[in-house]
């Protein structure tokens, strides 16, 4: 038996139907939303400054799908840090200037890999 399957998308802001499907980043974070042509055109508007101005990273201007805990710092999550080697973490405290920094976040340890791990 032959079936069609709709997917109807709503716009997350306003209800209504959405046109597309947008994936963003912050702050370590992914998000998608569902937007109308409309809200999308506003929120890559409200982008765009900072978009211009922002360093692009490693991944190819793909958001990388790979998180090692999503618990918050303090509350037993493992860091890209704390994964580390004992001699890559000697490397990475050199490389970041570093030598008696408690907290180390993971932006940082990923700016470091993308970087060849120097």
């Amino acid at each position: 038996m032959a079936q069609n399957v709709i997917v109807l998308l709503t716009d997350d802001i306003d209800g209504g139907e959405a046109d597309e499907t947008i994936s963003f980043a912050l702050n370590g974070k992914s998000y998608e939303i569902d937007l109308s042509n409309q809200n999308a055109n506003k929120l890559r508007e409200a982008f765009a400054p900072f978009v211009e101005k922002a360093r692009k990273t490693g991944h190819g201007g793909t958001v990388s799908k790979t998180r090692v805990g999503d618990k918050p710092a303090g509350m037993g999550s493992k860091t890209l840090f704390s994964g580390l080697d004992a001699e890559s973490k000697k490397r990475f405290r050199s490389w970041a200037k570093m030598p008696t920094a408690r907290r180390v976040s993971d932006a940082r340890v990923q700016e470091w890999i993308d970087a060849g791990r120097p």
